[in-house]
């Protein structure tokens, strides 16, 4: 877009085109090296394409998304209270919306307080507008990574002028472009600068259009085709409409409203005052939380020393001979003195080879036949290595391990192939 230069008496403004969504979705992250179409309002009129980070600085900021990602109209709406009536719009627009309610960001201008009675005839419409959450939340990250803090959000409909009979206001950049219908309806549609758009092809015949008048870079194309469209085609000195955005709806509401964002969610501006009281609570939370967390171990530190100091007295209770026990040992300790007890009784311990051996052939012996390769006896339990493919079954495993745990056995199977059988607990 070439630099123009037009008187403007209104103050300095920066709005800022942010691309379709199918567009993002295929240059991946939105941010702020992103490259965006903007317009800068001042004393002259400027123009162009540059990264989100190098965008000139403004008294105001404004996001304008396309036509195609805002679904703009004007509905009879009951009168309620704002937040309640920002609440029912959902219900509202269900039927009216492609995409489901709960994605949706809903916006409105308040309408005027009127006195008196009103009829169906004479009830004023609501102006609201619909954008994806998501959509609207990562376009103002971008900007305020770029170090910019939009003040207003609408639709690119609010960049041209309200139609007058007889005249349709379209704009049309970067392949794509909006026609104004009516104060807050129009329709988006592509435009390749080569063919008329099928969609400003219909609206100009159902609207009887005999003018129009085209914005943006690409309006002298518009210009070139206006035999095709069937009406007369004025191309515009400026590339938008400065004073259209009057009638916009603002988007940044509710959630969204100026005044700082965090993770999407407007908060409301905060100074060390209004801060102070929520700082003591949660020091004296913190503080309460710690001596709290403090006492608790303190407690399980004691509770984990009678049992301790229990089962050291148990272990001497029994084994009066026995030397001092370690508290990390006395289950060790008790295992021990258990086999020294049986050996000294003539009774087998469940982990002696020949215990163990007899208890294995007798599990194995509902194995496939030759499917054992060697069977091997350390540290009190049985290493049995089957041949290779034999053991990876894991019905076999599964039956095995069954048959093991009813015979009192503890039967693992490693990823070697091969499988450890110990009594339980061994």
């Amino acid at each position: 877009m070439a630099t123009r230069t037009v008187k403007q008496r209104s103050a300095q403004r920066l709005i800022v085109f942010v691309p379709p969504q199918h567009a993002l979705a295929d240059r991946g992250k939105f941010g702020a090296s992103s490259v965006v179409n903007y317009v800068s309002l001042g004393t002259t009129i400027q123009g162009g394409n540059t990264p989100i980070a190098l965008l000139p600085k403004a008294a105001q900021v404004e996001l304008v998304f396309s036509a195609a990602d805002v679904f703009s109209t004007s509905v009879a709406a009951p009168r309620l209270a704002d937040a309640k009536l920002r609440q029912a719009l959902p219900n509202l627009l269900e039927e009216r919306l492609l995409a489901p309610p709960a994605d949706g960001h809903y916006a409105f201008t308040p309408l005027a307080r009127t006195s008196g009675t009103t009829t169906i005839a004479t009830t004023p419409r609501l102006p609201v507008a619909v954008i994806d959450r998501g959509l609207l939340t990562r376009s103002i990250d971008a900007l305020n990574e770029g170090g910019l803090n939009p003040r207003m959000a609408y639709s690119e409909l609010y960049t041209l002028p309200a139609p007058a009979p007889g005249t349709l206001s379209v704009r049309v950049a970067q392949g794509q472009g909006v026609a104004r219908s009516t104060r807050h309806d129009g329709v988006a549609f592509e435009f390749d600068g080569k063919t008329v758009p099928p969609a400003l092809q219909l609206a100009v015949r159902q609207l009887g259009v005999q003018q129009i008048l085209a914005f943006g870079d690409d309006a002298a194309k518009l210009a070139a085709l206006a035999e095709q469209l069937g009406a007369r085609v004025s191309v515009s000195k400026t590339p938008i409409d400065a004073n259209a955005a009057d009638d916009a709806v603002n988007l940044l509401q509710g959630a969204f409203a100026s005044g700082g964002l965090l993770g999407g969610m407007a908060l409301p501006r905060m100074n060390l005052r209004a801060l102070r009281a929520p700082l003591i609570w949660l020091g004296v939370a913190v503080a309460v939380f710690i001596a709290g967390m403090n006492a608790y171990w303190g407690k399980l530190a004691t509770d984990a020393t009678g049992i301790r100091d229990g089962m050291v007295n148990a272990f001497r209770s029994q084994f009066p001979n026995a030397s001092a026990a370690d508290p990390g040992l006395v289950v060790e300790l008790a295992r021990r003195e258990l086999g020294n007890l049986r050996a000294r009784a003539g009774l087998a311990s469940p982990s002696d080879f020949s215990v163990l051996n007899a208890q294995a052939a007798q599990l194995l012996a509902s194995a496939p036949i030759g499917s054992i390769a060697g069977v091997e006896y350390a540290d009190g339990a049985l290493r049995v290595k089957f041949k290779q493919g034999a053991a990876g079954d894991a019905g076999l495993q599964n039956a095995l391990r069954a048959q093991a745990v009813q015979m009192g056995l503890n039967l693992r199977f490693d990823a070697d192939g091969s499988a450890r059988l110990a009594p339980v607990g061994g």
